[in-house]
C-alpha cells in the first residue's frame, strides 16, 4: 500500500469484482473518523450501483438492437422454419447431406431468434457451433478443417447467449473461406479454478484493418465487459501464421472427474 494512502474505500460490483479508491491525507492533516468512513462507504455504495444501473443499461441496449436486426431479417420466422420443413420433406431419404443441412439451418436459425434469453450453458452453445460447422464443412468440403477440445467441466458453465459462434464464424470466414487453399479452425475450451477459457484458433493472420473484419469481435468484446466488467479478458494474437482470438470469463465450476481435455470432434 502507498505510504500517501490514509483510507481504502471498496467498491463492490455484483460482476466485474470489487474496485478499491485510496484516498490520501485530509485537509489539515486531520484522521478519517468512523463517522467520515461511514460517509464514503455509503458514498461507495452509490456510485457502484450507479455504475450497475448504466451497465444494465447499456447491455438492454445492445439486446434490442440485436432483437431489432433479427426482426428485421427473419420478417416471419414461422414461414421460414415451415419452408426449411417442407423443403425437408422433399430430399429425397438417401440424400442424407441434404436433410442434414436443412436440420442444421434450423437449428442455427432457431438460436439466432431466441433473443430473450441472454445465457446458456456451453454445451448449448456448443451444439449450434457444431451445426454451422456442418454446413460450412459441406459448402467448402475439405478445405475446412475443424478440432474442438472441450474440458468437460466446462459444459454446464452458463456464458452469454452467441459468445462462441459469431468468433468461430469470423475463424471460418477470415481463416480459411478467403484462402486458396486448405485451412483449419481449431476451438479449446477449458476450466480451472474459478474461470472458464475459450480459444479458437484459425490459419493465417487476419488483416483487421479491412472493413467489416471486427464487427463481431467487437460486439462478442463489448457484450462480455457488460456481463463481466473488468474481470473478462478479451485478446487477438497473431503468430507464426496463426490467428487467435481468446476470452476469459471469471464463473463458478462444477468440475467433472479429472481427466484429460476430451476432443469431440465439429
Amino acid at each position: 500500500m502507498p505510504a500517501w494512502v490514509h483510507a481504502v474505500l471498496p467498491m463492490r460490483f455484483s460482476r466485474g469484482g470489487t474496485v478499491y479508491l485510496l484516498l490520501g491525507p485530509r485537509n489539515g492533516g486531520r484522521r478519517y473518523l468512523s463517522e467520515d468512513l461511514g460517509v464514503l462507504a455509503r458514498l461507495g455504495s452509490a456510485v457502484a450501483e450507479h455504475v450497475e444501473q448504466l451497465r444494465s443499461v447499456q447491455l438492454q441496449n445492445l439486446v434490442s438492437q440485436a432483437e431489432l436486426k433479427a426482426l428485421q431479417a427473419q420478417i416471419n420466422p414461422h414461414f421460414l422454419f415451415n419452408s426449411l420443413n417442407t423443403l425437408y420433406g422433399t430430399i429425397d431419404r438417401a440424400n442424407t447431406e441434404a436433410r442434414r443441412l436443412v436440420l442444421n439451418l434450423a437449428d442455427v436459425y432457431r438460436y439466432l431468434l431466441r433473443a430473450e434469453r441472454t445465457l446458456v450453458e456451453v454445451e448449448e452453445e456448443l451444439h449450434i457451433v457444431r451445426a454451422y460447422l456442418e454446413i460450412e464443412e459441406l459448402r467448402l468440403g475439405s478445405k475446412l478443417q475443424t478440432q474442438i477440445d472441450v474440458d468437460p467441466a466446462a459444459l454446464h458453465v452458463s456464458i452469454p447467449l452467441l459468445s462462441i459462434q459469431p468468433l468461430v464464424e469470423n475463424a471460418v470466414k477470415h481463416g480459411v473461406a478467403s484462402r486458396m487453399g486448405a485451412g483449419f479452425v481449431h476451438l479449446k475450451i477449458s476450466a480451472a479454478g474459478e474461470a472458464v477459457s475459450v480459444e479458437i484458433s484459425n490459419s493465417g493472420e487476419w488483416d483487421r484493418s479491412q472493413s467489416g473484419r471486427g464487427i463481431g469481435l467487437a460486439n462478442v468484446r463489448r457484450r462480455l465487459e457488460l456481463c463481466y466488467g473488468a474481470e473478462a479478458r478479451f485478446e487477438i494474437r497473431d503468430a507464426n501464421g496463426v490467428t487467435t482470438v481468446a476470452f476469459m470469463l471469471p464463473v463458478a465450476i462444477a468440475h467433472a472427474p479429472m481427466g484429460a481435455l476430451s476432443p469431440l470432434g465439429a
